[in-house]
């Protein structure tokens, strides 16, 4: 990710409401709320394609333009739609860049551990986000743990992980990240696969000695 801030326009909106916010996402737009600072919350539309390309790249502080004034803003919440895919409203806090701030941050897995060739073996990542503090100016693009000596009788907390300098955890210590678990496999039971190969019973047929 690159280190410069990346920049939004907006534009101020007055009308509020869901049938509004409807309007502007069909004109590919998205409402928006800047908020803090012990100022006025201010509802703004932004271009709905530029969020999503700030989204994808992984940016948490960006700077937005609303007329003619820039604030740097972290981006604080993301509504998505029923399906779980598409923003569809969004908070943006304002901020100072030297100033500590809390962010939840992806944690990536990288290493192949030997014990995944036992059989059975499975890695197991009960929380793929852990929450950090940071300067806002200094918020890393992701976090890292390596699973690569990670043992069958081995565990990987959040605490374990090597956070970059400025960087401390706002998470449980005991946050459990990833392990190496063994699937049980489920026997088959003959006696019951055997049962079911004869004829099937036909209900109500006559014996063949009562003939017709």
């Amino acid at each position: 990710m690159s280190n410069e801030t990346p920049v939004l326009e907006a534009q101020t909106r007055t009308k509020l409401g869901s049938r509004y916010a409807i309007r502007l996402r069909e004109q590919g737009q998205l409402p928006a709320v800047l908020y803090g600072h012990k100022q006025d919350p201010v509802h703004v539309a932004i271009n709905a394609r530029a969020l999503h390309e700030v989204l994808i790249s992984g940016a948490h502080v960006i700077e937005v333009q609303v007329d003619g004034k820039a604030e740097p803003c972290l981006i604080k919440d993301v509504q998505y739609d029923y399906l779980d895919t598409t923003p569809v409203h969004v908070d943006l806090a304002r901020v100072d860049l030297n100033e500590e701030v809390t962010v939840e941050l992806e944690v990536v897995f990288k290493g192949e551990p030997a014990a995944l060739n036992e059989a059975g073996a499975m890695l197991s990542t009960p929380h793929t986000s852990a929450n950090v503090s940071c300067k806002a100016n200094a918020i890393p693009e992701e976090l890292v743990c390596d699973v690569s000596e990670l043992g069958l009788d081995d565990s990987i907390y959040v605490q374990d992980l090597k956070l970059p300098d400025g960087v401390t955890l706002a998470e449980d210590a005991n946050f459990l990240l990833a392990q190496i678990v063994i699937q049980q496999a489920v026997a088959e039971d003959d006696g019951d696969a055997e049962a079911g190969d004869g004829e099937p019973e036909v209900i109500g047929a006559k014996d063949d000695a009562d003939g017709e």
